[in-house]
């Protein structure tokens, strides 16, 4: 998976693989919960490859009741440099010691399904994303407008097909799925700023399905603010029949000329 996501000529790990991981280790240090979501994800550092190989470790906290749920800290660290670990990622893992329960419905604005969006997802991924094959998400562009985007997107594979020891033999979330989101927000930005972008920061993730559907969602971006150099958003993730499986609140990204480069 990592052939498809280079940037500045050389791999570089998604902030969505990164978060999923964050999961796993969550889980693993508090074994019998379920995970609710992610607070407060914060890219510090990408994990970019210089070498063949790279060493990454997770730490996780013991879970806190927080309300009715459950709070534990979570960081995707590697190395030692000036006797300190590099942190990539943090946030708070968000655990339930119940399976979620019937999700929400949601309707996506009428607005915002007005305007059409004529080019071709195929002329997207050759002109303005820079992701490979693994990581061609978008399926459809319904609309795209200054309010936001709402597009078809497909489920990751299992994850032995993007790793060869993979840490569990199902996704939490599904990378693919929040990388295809932040394909959009790249779309979005293109077409409304003439720049391009890339995720730094979501306040907080929530899934209210243990699994994804394998026809995939439709995902609903609404932009909240929208900077010179950076744009913040929410996601909303439904089913075909407008169930919501996940949503991201408090997403952004950050937009500058010279990403073109990198792209």
């Amino acid at each position: 998976v990592l052939k498809s996501h280079i940037l500045g000529g050389k791999p570089v790990v998604p902030f969505a693989l990164m978060t999923e991981w964050l999961g796993h280790g969550a889980l693993h240090e508090n074994p019998g919960l379920f995970l609710f979501g992610l607070d407060d994800i914060r890219l510090l550092k990408g994990i970019r490859l210089e070498e063949d190989k790279k060493s990454v470790k997770l730490f996780a906290g013991k879970a806190r009741p927080r309300g009715d749920v459950y709070e534990a800290p979570v960081e995707l660290r590697n190395g030692i440099k000036n006797n300190s670990d590099t942190i990539h990622l943090r946030a708070k893992a968000i655990l339930s010691d119940m399976a979620p329960k019937k999700p929400p419905y949601f309707t996506p604005p009428v607005d915002m399904r007005i305007k059409s969006y004529n080019t071709s997802v195929k002329d997207i991924y050759e002109t303005v994303l820079f992701h490979g094959r693994e990581l061609h998400g978008i399926k459809e562009i319904m609309s795209c407008s200054l309010k936001g985007m709402v597009a078809k997107i497909a489920t990751a594979p299992p994850p032995e097909k993007w790793m060869k020891e993979p840490l569990r033999s199902r996704w939490i979330s599904d990378p693919l799925v929040l990388d295809s989101a932040f394909q959009m927000a790249i779309v979005w930005c293109f077409e409304q700023k003439g720049k391009v972008s890339l995720p730094s920061y979501m306040a907080s993730y929530r899934q209210y399905m243990n699994k994804f559907p394998d026809d995939g969602v439709t995902a609903v971006l609404e932009i909240k603010d929208a900077g010179a150099h950076k744009i913040k958003g929410d996601f909303i993730f439904m089913d075909k029949d407008d169930n919501v499986v996940a949503a991201i609140k408090g997403y952004e990204a950050v937009m500058d000329d010279s990403l073109f480069d990198k792209f």
